[in-house]
Order: C-alpha cells, then structure tokens, then sequence
C-alpha cells in the first residue's frame, strides 16, 4: 500500500479486514496494527484488525 502512513505511528501498520458488522455493514478496508490505531478502528467501526474477518484466512 504504497504511500499510505498511519497518523498515530507514522508506518504502514495497515492490514486490509472486513467488518462484518456494526456502523458499515461489510464494509473491507484498511485497519491499523499499532495500539492507538486499533483503538482509532475501535472506536469508529466496533473492531479492531484483531476482530474483524481477514480474508486470506478464508477457509472455501
């Protein structure tokens, strides 16, 4: 992801997930890595990239 800094660590912390629910519905993007980002994800969406669905780890 070329270009694309995290405003609360300045890296590329970002993993690409899918939330399956909550305030957008099947909504996929991007979702931070670091402690402060995932609070940020938390806070907007109801999950963090530890609970939202990743996947590559899709088992079809």
């Amino acid at each position: 992801m070329a270009g694309a800094y995290c405003k609360f660590c300045g890296h590329r912390c970002f993993v690409y997930r899918i939330i399956p629910d909550g305030p957008q519905v099947g909504w996929g993007g991007h979702l931070a890595t670091c402690s402060d980002g995932m609070e940020h994800d938390r806070a907007q969406t109801g999950h963090d990239h530890t609970t939202a669905i990743n996947p590559s780890q899709d088992s079809d």
